[in-house]
């Protein structure tokens, strides 16, 4: 196989030169580097500093904290407790409450870099503000997508039925195209799809536990708890339009009709303007979960051994492309998460292994300010960031939910994506100051 996918096609992106021509990016691929990704990986690891966080399972719960719903069965995975299966772990309350503030950055030992106390304004409760719906006096501004809910797992680990359809024929998206139609139809009452509530589309149901901790879907249920008034607590929100929460003649509706949920606490509200009532969070900068899956990615891109001396050179690693290694920066994230490890096939093969990993990553590091970067450096951007994107049918009301549930493109959410995009033009100003810089590929002196 080609040592890397990207390299069937030479881009103006690499032709970055300085004031002479001469290339400032080598052209000959050196696979080495991953493995030295790989060991820088493996020296945090080393460290025995940090875990990933799990919450515990329990059988008592309400609205707010809901008892603990275990996976679906697994012959060895629901028999081992934690970090080899999630026996005694709670997969959804585990990933939400790394987030949403219920745990303190001191109690975290999974927080390796978080940058606590931002400017108001860019923090990360200012960005609950912007997700918290109407009816919690939030912005109801920040969706999410349906590429983005596609990417989650059905609560035993396959995928959802019709995910990715919409890119049907689109080469890059072989092998990540489910071509069974999607689920059709509603819940009718409060137990039978937990922790789906009454009136929830069943496309929803049935969803890996990273899924109902991210994505606030069309009649989820609030909590609310600053609410002084009790009767405002414990709010299902739907986005239909003419729901208080949908589209409205506005500028503050879900333009996918998707909500987020990732970093709301169930106290959050947005009360009387009062962000005091938005539990405090702390900005996940970088966290284990990525160190860990940044070795699996680096291991699996290695087809020889390398001798990569430690950060201070007191070891050297051997480091190849070895299974056993790779599962290590897999499994646990799998198992935090309630989703079985991946398959034998999956990780003797770099090519399907790759396809796993980037989705891993999409559903994992969901909103913390990673994809962008990750579309870049895989060179996946001019494929990801130009395809249209898919949300619900905003414009549809209860009466016509089922069109609701279609999958439409969102005309006001324009994607597009240039090579040049890969790097920012560099600014007149700085380019008059010094007549040696050059202007970055794609872009004019006059950008």
């Amino acid at each position: 196989m080609a040592h890397n996918h990207n390299h069937d096609h030479e881009h103006e992106v690499i032709t970055l030169v300085d004031d002479q021509g001469n290339r400032l990016l080598p052209e000959a691929y050196d696979e080495s580097k991953w493995a030295k990704a790989a060991a820088a990986a493996k020296d945090v690891i080393e460290l025995n500093r940090y875990t990933l966080f799990v919450s515990y399972a329990t059988d008592k719960g309400d609205i707010a904290f809901p008892a603990t719903i275990a996976p679906p069965y697994h012959p060895e995975f629901s028999e081992q407790a934690w970090p080899n299966g999630w026996k005694d772990i709670d997969p959804f309350e585990s990933y939400r409450s790394l987030f949403n503030g219920q745990v303190t950055a001191m109690d975290n030992p999974e927080l390796i870099f978080t940058r606590g106390k931002n400017i108001s304004g860019e923090r990360i409760k200012d960005m609950v503000i912007h997700q918290l719906p109407t009816v919690a006096k939030g912005w109801n501004t920040h969706g999410a997508t349906m590429k983005q809910v596609d990417a989650y797992y059905m609560s035993d680990g396959t995928d959802c039925p019709g995910m990715n359809s919409e890119y049907a024929g689109t080469p890059a998206y072989q092998g990540r195209i489910d071509t069974r139609p999607r689920a059709t139809g509603y819940t009718t009452n409060n137990t039978d799809h937990k922790p789906l509530p009454n009136g929830v589309s069943l496309q929803y149901a049935e969803r890996e536990p990273r899924f109902y901790a991210s994505i606030a879907y069309n009649g989820m249920y609030w909590h609310l708890g600053n609410e002084p008034e009790v009767q405002n607590q414990d709010q299902q929100v739907f986005y239909y339009r003419g729901d208080g929460n949908g589209y409205a003649n506005s500028m503050f509706w879900l333009r996918t009709g998707i909500g987020v949920a990732k970093y709301v606490h169930p106290d959050d509200t947005y009360y009387n303007s009062d962000a005091a009532k938005v539990k405090d969070k702390d900005e996940p900068a970088i966290r284990y979960a990525d160190i860990l899956l940044m070795y699996a990615e680096a291991l699996n891109e290695l087809t020889a051994s390398y001798e990569v001396p430690s950060w201070d050179g007191s070891i050297t690693y051997t480091i190849s492309r070895n299974v056993e290694d790779m599962r290590t920066g897999i499994k646990p994230i799998r198992m935090r998460a309630g989703v079985p490890d991946y398959d034998a096939d999956t990780y003797s093969n770099p090519i399907k292994f790759r396809i796993k990993l980037k989705r891993e990553r999409q559903i994992e590091l969901f909103a913390e300010g990673k994809r962008y970067y990750d579309l870049r450096r895989w060179k996946d951007a001019e494929v990801e960031e130009a395809m249209p994107v898919y949300g619900c049918y905003t414009f549809m009301s209860n009466a016509n939910k089922d069109l609701f549930h279609t999958p439409v493109p969102i005309s006001n959410l324009s994607a597009t994506f240039s090579p040049k995009m890969y790097f920012w033009p560099i600014k007149h100003s700085e380019l008059k100051r010094n007549k040696l810089l050059t202007q970055n590929p794609g872009w004019t002196y006059n950008d």
